[in-house]
């Protein structure tokens, strides 16, 4: 089943019916169209309510983006970034490609999954520095043990001598933000196990002992 991070977030949160119907649409439509491109009275008709509803839980439309993005910086990326780890770790990787393409097919298919949270997200991280911050600190909580697994790769003869362990994961990342980054903003999309396996033969390329 797909993983839909925004509707879990919905479900947590101690919020009315008519505030969660406003929440929902208003990410769609900050997703898809932008959030200065989008009114109070497109959101209203999204989620079926009245405009002066809108208003009434939420004063402002900042407010209502605050109202969606607090909640992600708060729960969303640390719990994200903790499943990440439990996801990958807890399996058995008898070659290094197999575990560098578990981490591409376990992030694209995030991605894939929450096509406008990840839109959402994307346009947030550009407008909002600090938010971008929260994330990549987050992930660093976690990297720790991912660290150790290459360093061991490295002390095998599987990994090249010289590459830090940094520069592998930065090479997976822009590898994984380039097919974001397509689909964002070229509508490009990409089937997460092609692309898994197109970014697993790219990294070893770059990074594994000929």
């Amino acid at each position: 089943m797909a993983e839909d991070i925004f509707e879990n977030m919905l479900a947590k949160m101690d919020i009315t019916q008519r505030q969660r119907a406003v929440l929902r649409a208003s990410m769609e439509l900050f997703a898809t169209q932008g959030f200065n491109q989008t009114s109070t009275r497109q959101i209203a008709q999204k989620a079926g309510v009245a405009e002066g509803t809108v208003y009434k839980q939420f004063k402002t439309k900042q407010a209502i983006l605050t109202a969606i993005l607090t909640p992600i910086r708060e729960l969303v990326i640390p719990q994200v970034a903790v499943d990440f780890a439990q996801n990958v770790l807890t399996r058995q990787y008898p070659e290094l490609n197999d575990l560098v393409h578990e981490i591409f097919l376990n992030r694209l298919e995030l991605v894939d999954n929450n096509r406008n949270f990840a839109r959402l997200m994307y346009g947030s991280f550009l407008e909002q520095p600090h938010l971008r911050q929260e994330v990549v600190d987050a992930f660093a909580k976690v990297a720790t043990p991912f660290i150790e697994i290459f360093e061991y790769y490295q002390k095998q003869g599987k990994i090249r001598e010289g590459l830090t362990m940094e520069s592998i994961v930065q090479l997976m990342i822009s590898t994984i933000l380039g097919y974001t980054t397509r689909m964002i903003l070229f509508g490009q999309h990409f089937d997460p196990h092609t692309a898994a396996d197109e970014g697993t033969s790219l990294v070893m390329h770059g990074i594994a002992n000929s």
